[in-house]
């Protein structure tokens, strides 16, 4: 039998990242790293048109009915710094989210949290209050994941 060693792993909040608001960079500040509540990440290939429209814009859709996206919902934004340009001006308009985005233009976050994967279903987790992984799986992939979020997430809020 195989070990998941994707839940109970800690997640890190690497200082590197920037939060990505209105077109420009913000530091992150320290309620990122110590929020205590449930929050759901997903990483995002920036420098895709494909993965902002399907993986990030969708991603945010399906979670919308339910989460706080100005606090529960956290997009980590992969862009190397040759794509930048490219990405602000061709790609970051298409975003269409008011939730959390962190720019990542070193893969730090995944470097940091070793989440170095192209299986998108492990791209997208919820963390508990302390940064543990307490769910994974993609709910543009398989749609019946979001109701597992849901779940979890109420359940968390009561």
């Amino acid at each position: 039998m195989l070990t998941d060693t994707l839940l109970a792993k800690k997640i890190m909040f690497p200082a590197e990242l920037k939060i990505l608001k209105d077109g420009e960079f913000q530091d992150t500040n320290q309620n990122l790293k110590n929020a205590n509540h449930l929050r759901i990440i997903s990483i995002v290939d920036g420098a895709c048109m494909k993965c902002i429209i399907n993986q990030l814009n969708y991603t945010d859709i399906a979670f919308s009915s339910f989460t706080r996206k100005d606090k529960d919902l956290i997009f980590i934004l992969n862009v190397s710094s040759n794509d930048s340009s490219f990405f602000m001006n061709n790609l970051y308009p298409s975003i269409e989210t008011k939730s959390l985005i962190l720019w990542d233009n070193n893969f730090n976050f995944e470097r940091t949290n070793k989440l170095f994967t192209s299986d998108l279903n492990l791209r997208t987790f919820m963390i508990d209050s302390n940064n543990y992984i307490i769910h994974y799986g993609n709910p543009v992939m398989n749609p019946e994941e979001i109701n597992t979020y849901k779940q979890k997430y109420l359940k968390h809020i009561k």
